[in-house]
């Protein structure tokens, strides 16, 4: 399972000061452009500029090179930049007055003053420059002050204090804008950092989701290579005591969990009986005879009972744990019924000697395992039987050779020994001492002798003996097969004197007639020298004749 792929947000102390770098970025910025432009303003007004003031502005200039280009604290950056706007808006107002470009000069401190500080300082400086232009006009206007230019004109009290109101209304319109403007940045900012941290939970949560299914992926998937491992070992077993303790044995090894055992149900169906486990403990339970009732009183018998696998996650809390001294370890268990076409041949129980040892996951792999070793016990015990119910039939079918060949010779020995005169009735050699014998044999059983001999005594080689008892082994199969043709064709003149019999019974509508037929039919059997049929009791019919008689 592939993790989401999620961009990489902002981690929350860089949010928490983002704003703080913006005015960083905007000082440095500003600075840059005031010391540009102020070369440009320099060198457009060196002509018209006096010694003293080219000396005065160049210094300024410098220092306004030194402190944009060099590492001082962000303060002093930031009131050398109020500063520099202040004094020179206050320069421009005391040489030529009011509605000049000393007006944008003060604005601009001011509007610096509260982007690059915190609320405090841009009152101070609303305060500073309306101070100002108030002293400014007040001396004008009293004769104290005269503005310097020569272009500048006579400025009255009501003119100062027009320009006053102008300027008070316009930067404090610009200031409380400013104010609002940071006021929303912030709260943006605050809920852009919730999100960002909202977000970094939900990621590190997903994350951690992610990384617990991988995880329990992972287990899976070893839990069912470890089951397929364990059917392909117990495919290779022939009997069914080994694969029971393979199995056992297996799943403590694949699994690591201390003890496993294999239940069957008995015949009656009502019990299920510990046949093969791999503890120590579980071992002497089986000399025992361990079992249980197929019930809910127990963790094996209720998964029995009700078909369904049945997990203790800790057996200190649970009642209807059973401790068992055999088992003293136990703390988790874990009983899967292994079902086979809706029955339960037994139950596969599981015991770890840790607490919460299993899981509701790992229902699915127990499950394949137990339906896997129910499988695997089904199959070897129809091989077993089907073993026996071969064993049988080859035995019964060894006893009947053995008892027709018996019976036919009790008829008469059949026997023919060929000698350079032909062929001749009996078996007897002329040099029988000499004689190579070899048994006429059929399904385990003697039927005959083939005995031949040699002139001079010569020896056989074993080709020569390989060869006679093929000849021996093809004779006797074809005896026999001669032996089922004779029984067939007999069995099949029985049917067929059976049913024309019952055809001629049909025909007759008397009783008399029809025992007479009867009878007359059973006396040409051959070999038949009499042939009686009764209707009712032979005795009593004699005993009434015998009365009669006297």
């Amino acid at each position: 399972m592939n993790a989401p792929e999620l961009t990489t947000p902002i981690p929350p102390e860089s949010a928490a000061f983002q704003y703080d770098r913006w005015r960083a970025k905007f000082l440095a910025a500003i600075l840059r452009i005031i010391a540009g432009l102020g070369l440009i303003l320099f060198l457009a007004n060196l002509p018209i500029l006096d010694r003293s003031e080219a000396t005065t502005f160049l210094l300024i200039y410098a220092i306004l090179l030194l402190i944009a280009f060099t590492p001082l604290p962000y303060a002093l950056k930031a009131s050398v930049v109020i500063a520099s706007g202040y004094m020179m808006g206050m320069y421009v107002l005391v040489q030529i007055g009011p509605w000049s470009a000393a007006t944008a000069y003060l604005l601009t401190a001011n509007i610096f003053a509260a982007l690059l500080f915190d609320r405090g300082a841009d009152r101070w400086m609303y305060a500073v420059n309306i101070l100002s232009i108030a002293a400014a006009g007040t001396l004008n206007s009293l004769g104290y002050l005269n503005l310097l230019a020569p272009v500048a004109r006579d400025i009255t009290p009501a003119e100062w204090l027009s320009y006053l109101a102008d300027y008070f209304f316009i930067s404090a319109a610009a200031i409380w804008a400013i104010y609002l403007l940071k006021t929303e940045f912030k709260t943006v900012a605050a809920q852009f950092q919730s999100a960002v941290a909202l977000l970094t939970a939900e990621r590190a949560k997903l994350e951690k989701r992610v990384e617990e299914r991988t995880a329990g992926l992972r287990q899976k998937t070893d839990q069912l290579r470890a089951a397929a491992y364990i059917a392909r070992q117990t495919a290779e077993l022939e009997d069914l005591d080994s694969i029971l303790k393979a199995l056992v044995n297996l799943i403590t090894d694949q699994f690591g969990h201390y003890h496993a055992g294999i239940f069957l149900t008995n015949e009656g169906g009502d019990e299920v009986t510990l046949v093969s486990a791999s503890s120590e403990g579980g071992k002497r339970l089986v000399a025992k005879g361990h079992s249980f009732k197929i019930d809910t009183k127990s963790v094996v018998g209720h998964a029995a009972a009700q078909k369904k696998p049945r997990i203790i996650p800790d057996t200190k809390t649970d009642p209807a744990f059973l401790t068992n001294p055999d088992l003293p370890q136990t703390r988790s268990e874990a009983a899967v019924p292994m079902m086979l076409h809706d029955r339960v041949i037994g139950v596969l129980d599981i015991q770890a000697d840790q607490p919460m040892a299993f899981s509701m996951d790992d229902l699915d792999v127990l499950e394949t395992l137990a339906s896997q070793a129910a499988v695997a016990i089904e199959k070897m015990r129809l091989l077993e039987e089907s073993q026996a119910a071969l064993l049988q039939i080859e035995a019964l079918t060894a006893a009947r050779t053995r008892e027709a060949w018996e019976h036919r010779v009790r008829q008469g020995g059949i026997a023919y020994t060929y000698t350079p005169l032909g062929v001749r009735a009996g078996g007897q050699l002329e040099n029988e001492d000499n004689a190579l014998k070899i048994p006429v044999t059929l399904r385990g059983q003697k039927i005959g002798v083939i005995s031949i001999a040699r002139k001079d005594n010569a020896p056989w080689s074993q080709f020569d003996k390989e060869m006679v008892q093929e000849v021996a082994y093809q004779t006797g199969l074809a005896l026999d097969n001669m032996r089922l043709i004779e029984e067939a064709t007999q069995r099949s003149l029985q049917e067929q004197t059976v049913s024309e019999l019952a055809l001629r019974f049909s025909q007759v509508m008397d009783i008399d007639a029809l025992l007479q037929t009867a009878a007359r039919e059973l006396g040409q059997i051959p070999d038949v020298l009499e042939a009686s049929v009764f209707i009712g009791d032979i005795s009593a019919q004699q005993s009434e004749k015998k009365r009669s008689r006297r």
